[in-house]
């Protein structure tokens, strides 16, 4: 179906400020940038703080939670995840340096932070089919975020990685008996990440989305989706989640709406989010085609074959995926 989320995903719009962030630099304008997708604008004010302060710790993870959220959102881990793993495991030496000088709350938020590193790295070697690198990433920072919870059993965000750990391991060992529960521990973990604080409570909501997809539990997966589109109204994370609920769920009429909004606001992002535009063309092409408009499904189909996509992203897994797919139903149509 598509899923963004995998076994090793322990997402990650993660964001944390304290009182060491220079005075002037609103930091909440930075999140909001991130969680809009204005990754430019949020890179920009991020080097204003790393100017003022270039060892701030704080400041550093933040500049790789919007490297990472950038890179899941133009899925482009075979384009910049070494580049990202390389930037991740200075950061990880720099924050396992100052951990042991750090207490209390300082000492709490820098193993969360060097949890979500180990995190990251896990998801950019997934992404990849690395999975030896992922796993032992994956379980890094598993164990680093039950740290954080045994330490501080409210901090909600520590809930969405062990989630995830749970809920996709005890699938994989469904054969297992009991495993079921570890399942069910996990997706409630999730949930509760989703009423974290701001933006944590948005990663959250994405990576249950996708789970609630895979387990055909559409309507819930749209209302968590429309919950952040009424805040996001063009946040293509989750026009993309909703435009694939609607063809699952045989909406074709809302696919094609939805779809043509994703599309639209694709071409406008610069740099162009080649994924999204292909998966809004794919959406568009086989609600097109399920709804007997065949006239339409061949245009539509030929628009984006005919695109002139640069050949570095041709290469990337989800968009050959799509073209494929595209392909398939076109050529189906002219056999006929």
């Amino acid at each position: 179906m598509g899923i963004r989320n995998n076994i090793l995903t322990v997402v990650l719009i993660i964001i944390a400020f304290t009182e060491s962030f220079s005075v002037g630099i609103n930091i909440e304008l930075i999140q909001q940038d991130l969680v809009a997708q204005r990754y430019k604008s949020a890179k920009e004010s991020l080097q204003c703080l790393l100017r003022q302060n270039p060892g701030d710790i704080n400041a550093l993870y933040l500049e790789l939670a919007i490297n990472q959220t950038e890179i899941l959102d133009y899925e482009s881990y075979s384009l910049e995840g070494k580049q990202f793993i390389a930037k991740a495991d200075s950061i990880k030496n720099i924050i396992e340096t100052k951990l042991p000088s750090l207490r209390g709350q300082d000492s709490v938020m820098c193993l969360f932070y060097l949890a979500n590193v180990y995190g990251g790295i896990s998801v950019m070697h997934a992404k990849v089919g690395e999975w030896i690198e992922g796993t032992k990433n994956g379980l890094a920072s598993v164990a680093l975020l039950k740290k954080v919870k045994k330490v501080q059993p409210d901090f909600l965000a520590a809930n969405l990685g062990v989630g995830l750990y749970n809920y996709y391991f005890g699938n994989s060992m469904s054969w297992i008996p009991f495993s079921g529960n570890k399942v069910e521990r996990g997706l409630s973990d999730i949930e509760i990440a989703t009423r974290s604080e701001f933006p944590f409570n948005y990663a959250a909501k994405n990576s249950l989305c996708w789970i609630l997809i895979d387990r055909e539990e559409f309507k819930r997966a749209d209302s968590v989706a429309g919950s952040v589109l009424e805040d996001y109204p063009e946040n293509t994370i989750f026009l993309r989640i909703r435009s694939m609920i609607d063809l699952y769920t045989g909406a074709y009429p809302k696919a094609i709406s939805h779809a043509n909004q994703l599309l639209a606001i694709s071409k406008d992002r610069a740099p162009v989010n080649w994924s999204d535009m292909v998966a809004a063309y794919y959406i568009l092409v086989e609600s097109y085609q399920k709804s007997g408009l065949i006239n339409e499904t061949v245009i539509t189909a030929d628009t984006i074959l005919n695109e002139n996509i640069p050949p570095t992203f041709l290469t990337m897994p989800q968009i050959k995926k799509n073209l494929k797919r595209i392909r398939d139903i076109k050529e189906k149509l002219c056999e006929k």
